[in-house]
């Protein structure tokens, strides 16, 4: 995609250095710049563009969390009575379930960009919360998106993640709450 820059080719390069030049025994810093060299403005940002990636100016995307995400997030995990030791001999309760907080997958998320999102030249941010089974696939998936269109695509690449098997106390365990952002960026 053509983004309205110009390429200069050698004798017109060469006349525009000349053009900006400055003499720098005449040139006093605290004056606005001379002509030719004022400091261009920040470029607006575009219809569709999010703050997520990266264009100043752009606004901040919402996320519009779907009934019962708040609920998840107040979960508790629970303990086992019978995982780690007797607790009547003693021994101390291990959880069957942990929160998971700074969990990474193996492989980050390949999500597709929805057609209709890059055709309206619409960016999107995402959070997927789940849990991670003992053995580390992903399981009772909801989703989050800035936009209706990035819900079923970040989906889809949350199911197909993988996480090293989550270990607690020594042995497997499944990790709750575990959130993790998928933003969709246009590049140029």
């Amino acid at each position: 995609m053509m983004t309205g820059r110009h390429i200069l080719t050698g004798a017109a390069c060469l006349a525009a250095l000349t053009a900006c030049a400055v003499d720098p025994n005449t040139y006093d810093p605290s004056q606005a710049p001379p002509p030719g060299m004022e400091y261009p403005e920040a470029q607006a940002p575009q219809l569709g563009q999010i703050a997520a990636c990266g264009h100043a100016g752009a606004p901040v995307a919402e996320l519009r969390y779907p009934d019962g995400w708040q609920a998840r997030l107040s979960e508790v995990p629970t303990m086992s009575s019978n995982g780690g030791g007797d607790e009547l001999l003693g021994g101390v309760a291990e959880p069957d379930a942990v929160s998971g907080t700074g969990v990474q997958p193996m492989t980050p998320p390949q999500p597709f960009y929805p057609v209709s999102a890059r055709n309206a030249g619409q960016e999107g941010r995402c959070e997927i919360l789940m849990d991670v089974s003992p053995a580390g696939a992903p399981q009772n998936i909801l989703t989050a998106c800035s936009a209706p269109q990035f819900n079923a695509p970040t989906y889809q690449a949350a199911t197909g993640l993988r996480f090293d098997p989550p270990r607690e106390g020594g042995r497997s365990v499944r990790l709750v709450n575990v959130v993790y952002p998928v933003t969709y960026c246009l590049s140029e």
